[in-house]
């Protein structure tokens, strides 16, 4: 197949519209040592005690974002290969997170920000935001919007190979 040079054209300047706004979205987002965050998770544990044993991810999302919903699938199939935190940014009380996570049969260990105060500790720019930690619970990369199961295992092969 022969590839015009318009077409290639046009392929590169969607390449560099997509890693640009990227780049733009995820930039100055927290990277390095996450902050210690003293709440309990809603099974009861810190987030510090899942973190630093393999690489992981921290998903911030939003029971009302039409986004999240989209990435739900991904991020379980992920969540059941991988350890990972969730954080559930404005999305209610415990008991309506609660109600959310078992009306849509997920099992994630969910952090609990009805404030939205944790996602401006990580400099999260909004959800869904994923933050990519390696085995010593070093953030790494961080993606912002839909990313698809492939993107987030990709993205996690990369922080262990790093």
């Amino acid at each position: 197949m022969k590839l015009s040079l318009k077409k290639g054209l046009f392929y590169v300047f969607a390449v560099i519209i997509i890693f640009g706004g990227q780049f733009l979205l995820n930039n100055g987002q927290l990277m390095g040592k996450p902050p210690l965050i003293k709440q309990q998770m809603l099974d009861g544990y810190n987030m510090s005690s899942y973190l630093g044993k393999e690489p992981t991810i921290i998903y911030f999302w939003a029971k009302w974002c039409g986004v999240c919903k989209m990435m739900q699938s991904p991020v379980d199939e992920v969540l059941n290969d991988y350890d990972g935190i969730t954080v559930a940014v404005k999305s209610g009380d415990d008991q309506s997170v609660k109600n959310y996570l078992q009306e849509h049969k997920l099992t994630w260990k969910v952090l609990n920000d009805p404030l939205g105060k944790v996602a401006e500790q990580f400099k999260a720019k909004g959800v869904p935001a994923v933050f990519f930690l390696d085995e010593n619970g070093v953030i790494k990369l961080t993606a912002t919007g839909y990313v698809s199961e492939i993107g987030l295992r990709l993205r996690l092969w990369i922080v262990s190979n790093m």
